[in-house]
């Protein structure tokens, strides 16, 4: 009895919950958030419309924590209404009694990193690139292409084909290669980035030009998200210090690029390809072109991590420590696996300042480099850039408003598709 007593409560809690709107975005562009929550004795809405507090300015950033707002309670509901927003799109969560939780009332979740987020769009500018608007969808397809890397045999990639590819069999498209930050994957950039959403009406208002984007997933150590793989369990994390170490670098040309150009109908060259990545993909987006200097014609830096561990003084120790593992490796076990990289894989960040001479010899069209100026990369992208400078290299810059956020990167990609092919 008593637990047909508690299944008939949860039911009716469910009930409650599901005749709640929530969000509601009113007239003014200010937003009341509403959440069912009867037996909680403090409920909290936090998210990325909320101001900074206790914030403080360094060299390398702005930082601080996020304000959370309290909900003022009506009975066994609670509500908070934000002030107007600007047009954006906002992650949020609800904080019930110390527990943090999704908005259930609302569909819209996305998951970054290993925590999962409800949603909402403020329409205008960029607001409503970000929605899925009346004009022509392109498809979105999640690829398995065959991997040398860490033995996986394959991995996965995300491809967005532009909406009139289907009816155009005879046409061939340019490729933009969007890679992901750390504790991303192949599908951050569609469901954070809402790349799939810009791609359609930049498309449809003319702002770009019809082309493919594949998004790989750019972490070694993982062959596809987290829950989609077939063979791997392991949990997404922020921090892939492995996959700083010159084996997504290597293999990227010679696994993903080669693929979508067997596999789809490119136009396989230099001129009709461009490549750009946030943070850790913008690091992974600066060695992949310096090492592929005929590949890439269009180059995009969106808030990158310009440098690692892996400098010319270090790049000898760590290749004899990769020896000395691998010959460890022979002795006692067939199966187990070195924990430094290869010499050839490291190679990729040896003799950088030759490379970036080489590839600026023939130069991208277009070399963009974004970051905010609260961003804690800021200090590494204006080295970077004294870099470039100090040998010759042509390059755009956007310094925004803003820090190491989704809000920048979806606006470098709105900057950065029209100026592309």
């Amino acid at each position: 009895m008593k637990r047909l007593l508690s299944f008939s409560l949860l039911l009716i809690s469910f009930s409650l919950s599901a005749q709640i709107v929530s969000p509601v975005i009113n007239a003014d562009q200010s937003v009341t958030f509403t959440v069912y929550a009867p037996r909680a004795e403090n409920v909290f809405v936090k998210g990325s419309f909320a101001e900074k507090v206790f914030q403080i300015r360094t060299k390398v950033g702005a930082f601080g924590r996020d304000k959370k707002y309290r909900m003022e309670r009506n009975g066994d509901v609670w509500t908070f209404t934000t002030a107007p927003l600007s047009s954006e799109m906002y992650t949020y969560l609800f904080q019930i009694d110390d527990c943090d939780t999704i908005d259930v009332a609302n569909t819209n979740v996305i998951r970054d990193v290993d925590k999962y987020y409800s949603y909402f769009v403020i329409p205008g500018s960029p607001g409503s690139f970000y929605l899925r608007q009346d004009v022509p969808h392109g498809e979105v397809l999640k690829v398995w292409y065959p991997s040398q890397l860490n033995n996986m045999k394959q991995r996965r990639m995300s491809l967005y084909l532009p909406p009139e590819y289907a009816q155009n069999p005879s046409r061939r498209y340019p490729v933009l290669y969007l890679l992901h930050g750390s504790g991303g994957d192949e599908n951050a950039w569609l469901e954070s980035g809402a790349a799939s959403e810009i791609m359609d009406n930049m498309i449809a208002q003319g702002l770009s030009k019809p082309m493919i984007v594949v998004m790989p997933n750019g972490i070694e150590s993982l062959d596809a998200a987290p829950g989609e793989s077939p063979y791997m369990t392991a949990t997404p994390s922020a921090f892939n210090v492995t996959s700083m170490l010159g084996k997504i670098e290597s293999a990227f040309v010679p696994e993903v690029v080669r693929y979508v150009d067997d596999h789809y109908r490119t136009q396989a060259d230099k001129d009709h390809r461009a490549i750009a990545g946030l943070s850790l993909g913008g690091l992974q987006t600066i060695y992949i072109t310096a090492n592929n200097p005929d590949s890439f014609a269009y180059v995009g830096l969106f808030s990158a991590q310009t440098t690692n561990m892996l400098r010319d003084e270090h790049i000898t120790s760590v290749g004899k420590l990769s020896n000395r593992l691998a010959a460890l490796k022979t002795i006692f076990s067939k199966d187990a696996k070195p924990a430094a990289p290869s010499l050839s894989e490291i190679a990729v960040y040896a003799e950088f300042d030759r490379k970036l001479k080489e590839q600026f010899a023939r130069p991208p069209h277009l070399y963009y480099i974004a970051v905010g100026r609260d961003d804690f990369v800021k200090k590494l992208n204006d080295d970077f850039r004294m870099k470039l400078d100090s040998i010759g290299c042509t390059y755009t810059y956007n310094e925004t408003d803003g820090a190491h956020t989704w809000s920048n990167w979806r606006r470098y990609l709105l900057d950065f598709l029209p100026k592309l092919f």
